[in-house]
Parts: C-alpha cells; structure tokens; sequence
C-alpha cells in the first residue's frame, strides 16, 4: 500500500517535465514560425523591384481584357429577357433570367472592382507617376464598371415595363373590336402602373425615358376613356376618330422619345469608353518606361 501511494504520488511529477517540453516545443514553433514570417517580410528587398512593376502591368492587361465581357453579357440579358417577355412565360421564367444573367454581371463586377483595388497595394503605385496613372485608370474603369451596374438595372426596369404590360397596347389589341376603347384603357393602366414601379432604380435618362412614354399612353388612354364616357352614338364616334387620329402619331412619338434616349446612351458610353483607353494607354506607358529605366539600369531594383 505505501508503495503505490508513492507511485501514485510520483506519477504527476514525472508527467509535469513532458507536459514542459511540449508547451516549450509549441512555444518554439510559434517564435520560429513568427520569425520566418519576420524574415520574409525583411529579406524582401527595399524598394520597388522590377517584378511589382511587371506583375502590376499584368494585372492591368487581365481587368482590361476583362472588361471586354461586359457588352456580350448585356447583350445576352437583354436578349433573353426581352425573349422570355415576348413569350409570356411567366413571372419565374422571369425571374430565372434575373438571378442567373444578373448575378452573372453582380460577380463581373465585384471580380473587377477587387482587382482595380488590389491593384492599388502594389509598391509600384508607392511612386508618384506610377500612382497618379493608376489613380486615373481606377476612377475611369471604376465609372464603366458602374455605368455597366447601372445598364443592367435600367434594361431589366424598362424591358419588363414596356416589354411587358406596356406592349399589347400598340401590337396585340384589335382597334376594329368594339371593345377596343375598354381594352386600351384597361391595358393602359397596367402599363402606367408598371412604368411607374419602373422608375424606381433606375438613372436620370432611363427615368426621362419612362415619362415621356408614360405621357404618351396616358394622354391616348385618356382619349379612349372619353369614347367610353360619350353620352350618344354621335358623341362616341367623334370621339373614336380623335382617338384614332391620335394613334396615328403615337408610333412617331414613341420612336422620338426612344432615339433621344439611345443617342444620350451611346454618347455618354463611349466617352466613358474612350476616358477608359485613355487612362489605360498612359497607365501601360508608365509601367513600360519604368521596367525600361530597370533595364537600362540592368537592376531589378532599387
């Protein structure tokens, strides 16, 4: 008994050295691991080298090349929402098209907009020239990258307005009908309704857009609304003829508000386009000349 009662008492005392050596191993491995991290971090040269140059520019090539995917991506939104429209398949359908195409251009963006930002850690933007182009490149590839956010919200408002509740009124509706009047106005307020709805997110032209078509249809709607609140047969027919009369023109006031809105659109996008080439040639020509002084110098670095 007295045996065991030393063993016993013994054992936690043997168990305390090895318990030591594994925290003092753990504790090594943390001071040697901290140190190499040290040593990296100091064995990198001072300065900018050459390879932060070369590597910066290849970033630079890459979001360029990338941003050539924006008008294909909006092309095939456009399309295929403007397709699943035209075939009534459906608020799903609808949907699909959204989150799929749409998140597709969300993760463009964010993929681009990362890279424009981790671009600005590299120690090559530490020197002025180099810094001040890359300052000018973030801020007019950044402004496409926004326009192209902001095209993706205005094609999806206004295909699902005048692609959508907005277009039996001038294609599917039988002006001969009798009912003719009650349908425009019963098609006409949904598509006031969703031109409406509409507004909300999108920019200054888009919204300038929807207006000028939200006075069109409500000035006819309101025409056709008289045809129903004629009091004779006589009253009703003077009415229809104005009403028709005024239809006539609808199309050449729907053309005019739409090519005023696609000639600000394409003015604005290609001057983005062009501040966005601008700024890229001369942030490649900084880039360039510095890797040439490399060179010359036959350093890599400072």
């Amino acid at each position: 008994m007295g045996e065991k009662t030393l063993d016993t008492a013994a054992e936690p005392g043997r168990r305390k050295p090895r318990r030591a050596v594994i925290i003092a191993a753990v504790v090594a491995a943390a001071v040697v691991a901290g140190g190499l991290g040290t040593w990296f971090v100091l064995s990198r040269p001072a300065g900018v080298q050459r390879a932060d140059v070369v590597r910066l520019d290849k970033e630079r090539a890459i979001l360029d090349n990338s941003m050539n995917l924006y008008d294909p991506l909006v092309t095939r939104f456009s399309v295929r929402l403007t397709n699943v429209m035209s075939e009534t398949a459906g608020q799903e359908a609808q949907d699909t098209v959204l989150s799929q195409d749409g998140d597709l251009l969300k993760r463009e963006s964010g993929i681009n907009r990362d890279r424009l930002d981790r671009m600005g850690s590299s120690p090559a933007v530490q020197e002025q020239e180099i810094s001040e182009a890359y300052n000018r490149f973030k801020e007019n590839y950044g402004a496409v990258i926004a326009y192209n956010d902001q095209l993706a919200v205005n094609t999806a408002k206004v295909t699902q307005s005048l692609g959508g509740p907005c277009a039996p009124l001038h294609s599917s509706l039988n002006v001969g009908s009798e009912t003719y009047s009650e349908d425009y106005v019963k098609g006409a307020d949904a598509c006031l309704t969703a031109v409406g709805a509409a507004k909300d997110g999108t920019d200054a032209d888009t919204t300038e857009l929807l207006t000028s078509v939200e006075g069109i249809i409500r000035g006819q709607r309101d025409k056709q609304q008289e045809v129903l609140d004629a009091k004779d047969d006589f009253e009703r027919t003077a009415k229809r003829t104005l009403a028709g009369l005024a239809m006539l023109e609808i199309n050449d006031a729907l053309k005019t508000a739409e090519t005023k809105y696609e000639g600000t659109a394409t003015e604005k996008y290609t001057q983005l386009i062009n501040n966005a080439n601008e700024s890229n040639k001369a942030f490649e020509s900084a880039l360039r000349k510095r890797t040439d002084q490399f060179d010359a110098s036959g350093k890599d670095g400072e």
